[in-house]
């Protein structure tokens, strides 16, 4: 059995290589995660990788006619070591929104509190280890999750499972919500409009530019 400051230095190395891997693959796979060391029956440690974000990055709020809004919240689950998927897994949701900077420091000052709580976190049909709360977000703002349940490990024993997490561009990148052990992230939720070049209400200047020369 590992000592607790090898056991220390695992997790965090574990932690720094998924930190590059979901980086290096950030823009088409916006997702965080976390490490979890738990001990089996037999005294020998292991550790689970819990991948969490949202479906179909980068989210955008619900309009009608433009977007449906349909971003799930989604966890991928796997064995750490062999990468083998945990496809049997027991698991509720808190909801938290925030829709802007000052909402969210106010809630740093008072308390965290979910919007919903207990909602279903669900198996995809055919994806082992890949699991979805299925919701559309209806406003752009600051979403974050907070997953608690068991998962099983290949049948030995049942894995508690306790992730948090905010999206990354809240304004303290989300620190005083999220577990300690959380790395990388996923995109807080943007208006469809966002994005529109030029923004709305902006004139061009090409016919004034014609009439300079």
């Amino acid at each position: 059995m590992f000592s607790k400051n090898t056991s220390m230095f695992m997790i965090a190395s574990v932690a720094t290589v998924m930190l590059f891997s979901v980086a290096s693959s950030e823009e088409a796979f916006a997702h965080g995660g976390q490490v979890v060391s738990f001990t089996l029956p037999n005294g020998d440690q292991r550790f689970i990788t819990i991948i969490m974000g949202h479906s179909n990055e980068p989210t955008r709020a619900q309009e009608a006619g433009k977007w449906s809004g349909e971003h799930n919240m989604e966890l991928f689950i796997s064995d750490t070591r062999t990468k083998l998927n945990l496809a049997e897994a027991d698991l509720k949701v808190d909801k938290f929104y925030y829709k802007n900077d000052r909402q969210y420091n106010k809630a740093v000052e008072k308390g965290f509190k979910p919007l919903v709580k207990d909602a279903d976190v669900g198996g995809v049909h055919g994806d082992p280890g890949h699991y979805y709360a299925r919701q559309i977000l209806a406003q752009p703002g600051i979403y974050g999750y907070h997953v608690t349940g068991t998962v099983d490990y290949f049948g030995v024993m049942d894995v508690p499972i306790d992730v948090k997490a905010i999206c990354r561009d809240a304004p303290d990148g989300g620190s005083a919500f999220n577990n300690p052990s959380w790395f990388g992230g996923f995109g807080c939720t943007a208006d469809i409009d966002d994005g529109k070049f030029p923004a709305k209400g902006k004139k061009s200047n090409h016919n004034n530019d014609d009439k300079d020369d």
